[in-house]
């Protein structure tokens, strides 16, 4: 049984993991020790140590002279992610239409329509919530648990992803008929056509994000004086 000093640690792993997953903090928010004890009522010997164990799950930074801010993931790490995940997921939905869990899916379908309902009303942290949640659930049909566990890491990070790099932010609109289209191959035992719709759907989700590299802009110095000093 985790100690108490764990059990607290791992309380505001979960709530700041949780805002961070549905894009309540967003990247390069710092954040302060003493302000996170204040609010979480926790000691800030334990916030330390959750912000060192969520740095070592990548959804935190820690910088020394600057404390720690929520991630950013660079535009690679977005692209190794998202290929990452593209492992995972496609043998994790091929995994649950082979199970025998397979028939199971009334709790998914229910958060299908969660996550529409919460679409409709505009309430993007409980949609982006039940979306992430309805890959892990979904993924735990298979019944392979370390796979889940990096899952988990992967859904957490890829919400970082979007929230700096997704262009149209009411892109989400989609989720749920594609979700809806992964249960009904599922059950039908359907793996390979599963695995296959699960790769489009997050390559349907990766397109709807800005990764393309930026070219570096040279700066004319001379120009830009000369139009200061002629504005003086």
């Amino acid at each position: 049984m985790p100690s108490i000093k764990r059990r607290e640690i791992q309380r505001i792993v979960g709530i700041i993991s949780r805002a961070i997953l549905e894009q309540r903090l967003a990247p390069g928010t710092r954040l302060v020790e003493t302000r996170l004890s204040e609010a979480l009522a926790a000691n800030r010997n334990h916030v330390r140590a959750a912000l060192l164990e969520l740095s070592h799950q990548g959804l935190v930074a820690i910088a020394a002279n600057r404390g720690a801010t929520v991630a950013c993931p660079s535009q690679q790490e977005a692209a190794e992610v998202f290929a990452m995940r593209r492992i995972l997921e496609e043998e994790a939905v091929a995994l649950a239409a082979r199970g025998e869990r397979r028939g199971e899916l009334a709790p998914l379908r229910a958060l299908i329509e969660e996550e529409r309902q919460a679409v409709e009303e505009d309430r993007r942290p409980a949609a982006v919530d039940c979306a992430a949640r309805f890959h892990i659930e979904l993924a735990r049909l298979g019944g392979n648990r370390l796979l889940v566990e990096v899952l988990e890491r992967m859904v957490a990070k890829t919400s970082l992803i979007v929230s700096m790099y997704q262009k149209d932010r009411n892109a989400h609109h989609c989720h749920c008929e594609e979700h809806g289209k992964l249960l009904d191959l599922v059950a039908a035992g359907e793996a390979e056509a599963a695995a296959l719709s699960m790769r489009r759907h997050l390559e349907h989700l990766e397109a709807s994000l800005e990764l393309a590299e930026e070219e570096e802009q040279s700066l004319d110095l001379a120009a830009l004086f000369a139009e200061l000093q002629a504005e003086a």
